[in-house]
């Protein structure tokens, strides 16, 4: 109930402030153009009156629909925000990822190119939730989407599709360099700082599911997303704390390639 009340107050404050440059407007034209009156001695009978008078409220119009527009182009880039970004990690949130994966397919199937896409889970998370607590948690999880960005291409998708769970769109990556990709981040992570509590640093480990067009014959993004998925299960199932492929041989193919 404090949450609510303490976002009520919030509210309340923005609407004063929002009041506030309302009546600052409202005041500033009539004072404005008094000032002005009395800088050049302007007088209804004056000869130039009425000109300065329109270039006045022309101005003033021009001026009041610039800072409303620009207050509005902010209030549209933070709802826009909200609609593409996970607000915990800062990443792409999954409608956004469902979107993009989409739009990558698409594009795979126009000009042939590869795609790859990385499914990732942070292994035994429910006990961090359970011994620290769910906002250390969160900690850990903003730390991982740290790791992630740090860690991957700017052309690549890191998206946070589950509570622990993240994806990473590849576009243009073959299994080779998917799987190479992968076991990167499975190391930086292993290597990663996480804190808890008062500094308290514990050991996080993910698992890492890889699918790419390159090795498999893929009809659709959902299809993709499902071999990705199944592969990082996978991984679970073999002891956690690995980079699975959704191919045949691609678990000697990654040993070749360390």
């Amino acid at each position: 109930m404090a949450g609510n009340g303490g976002g009520g107050a919030q509210r309340s404050r923005a609407r004063l402030l929002r009041l506030a440059q309302g009546a600052a407007l409202g005041l500033g034209a009539p004072l404005g153009w008094q000032v002005l009156r009395w800088l050049f001695d302007l007088t209804p009978i004056h000869h130039r009156y009425e000109l300065v008078l329109n270039v006045y409220m022309a101005v003033g119009g021009v001026l009041v629909f610039a800072v409303f527009g620009y207050h509005l182009g902010r209030k549209e880039q933070r709802l826009e925000r909200l609609t593409l970004v996970d607000p915990l990690t800062s990443l792409y949130n999954r409608r956004h990822f469902e979107l993009m994966l989409e739009a990558e397919f698409a594009r795979h199937q126009r000009d042939g190119s590869d795609l790859s896409l990385l499914m990732l889970d942070l292994d035994h998370f429910k006990q961090v939730n359970d011994t620290w607590g769910h906002q250390e948690g969160d900690q850990v999880l903003m730390t991982l989407a740290g790791i992630l960005r740090a860690g991957l291409r700017a052309q690549d998708v890191a998206a946070r599709v589950g509570g622990e769970e993240f994806a990473v769109i590849m576009p243009g990556v073959g299994g080779a360099g998917a799987l190479a990709a992968a076991e990167r981040l499975r190391i930086a992570v292993r290597d990663g700082i996480f804190l808890v509590g008062p500094g308290t640093r514990i050991p996080v480990r993910i698992s890492i599911g890889v699918a790419s067009t390159e090795r498999l014959v893929v009809s659709n993004p959902t299809e993709l997303f499902r071999l990705a998925d199944d592969a990082l299960y996978r991984a679970k199932g073999l002891g956690r704390d690995r980079v699975e492929p959704a191919w045949p041989g691609g678990g000697e193919e990654q040993l070749d390639s360390c």
